[in-house]
């Protein structure tokens, strides 16, 4: 039976601090909302061209082709003025299928944004090496759970009862790294591999918020951070890194005759 239901609000409104193009143009389960709308195509505004933006700065040759191209939400704010669209555009995007949530580190507000078929290609790669996994449940993971499930998260009874997932097929999905813990009897959808970019994405976020630290006043010209160097463990690059602490509100922006200064937030 097809219940039409909404996205879930997953988006939490912060302080809006700064916006724009900045960086040089780098290259809780909520069942009454989850089944795939896809509405009539129309123009999807800024929110699109700056996720293919962040898309294409995503560093894959660092990480191995073992990732797909990882965006935190977050990151889109640092190229526009105005949140509020930017969740409400970010909202169409992913009804049309083109892109999905999933959790990613400790923080309430901190997801990814991956666009759906690299999702599917990935997961592929991924579960291929599982040879003790039947690929009958990734597929039928595939087919009920991603491609018409919008929620970042499930109960196990909404599983169980609705997606017809037996225990022994949660145990094989949890092992393939596609489900992760959230509470009990609630878990996260989740991104196989995952941790070499979270480890990755922690040094560089210290590394960046430390050069600034270090600073006269807490303070640097944009365009001065962004020739410095990561250390060689900070995978992620310094642009991907600029879009993280401004989307993040860990610094303010501020117009200069000089150019934007980023000043670290305390």
């Amino acid at each position: 039976m097809n219940r039409k239901r909404t996205l879930p609000d997953v988006y939490r409104h912060r302080k809006k601090i700064c916006g724009g193009r900045g960086v040089a143009d780098i290259h809780g389960p909520n069942e009454e909302n989850q089944s795939m709308d896809r509405p009539e195509p129309e123009p999807i505004r800024d929110t699109r061209a700056n996720l293919q933006l962040l898309h294409d700065g995503f560093p894959l040759e660092k990480f191995e082709g073992r990732l797909p191209a990882i965006i935190l939400r977050h990151q889109l704010y640092s190229l526009s003025n105005n949140r509020t669209e930017v969740d409400q555009q970010l909202n169409d995007i992913i009804r049309r299928g083109e892109v999905r949530l999933f959790k990613l580190g400790a923080a309430p507000d901190e997801f990814a944004v991956i666009f759906v078929q690299e999702y599917i290609d990935h997961i592929r790669r991924f579960t291929s090496r599982l040879w003790d996994i039947p690929k009958s449940t990734i597929d039928k993971f595939m087919d009920k759970v991603i491609s018409c499930y919008l929620d970042v998260s499930l109960t196990r009874e909404y599983m169980m009862n609705t997606f017809k997932f037996q225990e022994s097929e949660i145990k094989d999905l949890f092992k393939a790294e596609l489900l992760a813990v959230r509470d009990a009897g609630s878990w996260w959808l989740s991104l196989p591999g995952a941790g070499m970019f979270i480890k990755s994405h922690i040094r560089g976020r210290k590394a960046i918020l430390l050069m600034i630290r270090k600073c006269k006043y807490k303070e640097i010209l944009q365009k001065e951070l962004e020739v410095r160097k990561l250390p060689k463990a900070a995978k992620l690059g310094i642009a991907y890194h600029i879009h993280d602490i401004i989307g993040a509100d860990l610094v303010s922006c501020i117009d200069t005759t000089s150019g934007k200064l980023l000043r670290l937030n305390e």
